[in-house]
C-alpha cells in the first residue's frame, strides 16, 4: 500500500537520477577528450529519454493471461542501456577535427549536476514527508 503511494514517481526519479549520472559521465568523457584530434563529442538526450520513459508508464501495462500468449516487452529508460549518441553535426569541427567545446560541456556540467542535485533533495522530501506520517507529525 505505501509502495504504491510513490512507485510512479520515485520510479521516474531513479530513473532521472541514473541519466544524470550517465550524462555526468558523458559530459566528462567530451572534457578530457577536448584536446584530442578526431574526438567527436557526445551528448545524452535527457528530455527525450524521459518523455518516452514518462509515456510507456501512462499505458496500460499488458498481461499474460495464457500461457501460449507471448511475453510482453517493456521499454524502460534504466542504466543497463548506453545513451549516448552522437552530437549533431551542426556542430563546428577544428582543424584537427574535434567537435568538443569546453565552454559549453562545463556549462552542460554545471546544469547537469544542479540537476542531479535537484531530484534528489526531491526524493529526500519524499521520504522527510513519509517519516513524518509514521511519526504522526511529531
Amino acid at each position: 500500500m505505501i509502495i504504491d503511494l510513490f512507485s510512479k514517481t520515485m520510479s521516474l526519479m531513479e530513473q532521472a537520477l541514473n541519466l544524470r549520472s550517465e550524462r555526468h559521465q558523458v559530459i566528462s568523457g567530451n572534457i578530457a577528450n577536448q584536446d584530442t584530434p578526431g574526438y567527436r563529442s557526445k551528448e545524452i538526450r535527457f528530455k527525450e529519454i524521459m518523455n518516452t520513459a514518462n509515456g510507456t508508464s501512462t499505458k496500460i501495462p499488458l498481461k499474460k493471461t495464457n500461457p501460449s500468449h507471448l511475453t510482453p516487452a517493456l521499454k524502460r529508460a534504466d542504466s543497463s542501456t548506453s545513451h549516448a549518441v552522437q552530437s549533431a553535426s551542426s556542430r563546428s569541427t577544428r582543424l584537427d577535427g574535434n567537435t568538443v567545446n569546453g565552454e559549453e560541456e562545463m556549462v552542460k556540467l554545471a546544469e547537469n549536476t544542479l540537476m542531479y542535485n535537484a531530484t534528489a533533495q526531491i526524493i529526500a522530501s519524499k521520504f522527510r514527508g513519509l517519516k513524518n506520517v509514521i511519526r504522526e507529525g511529531r
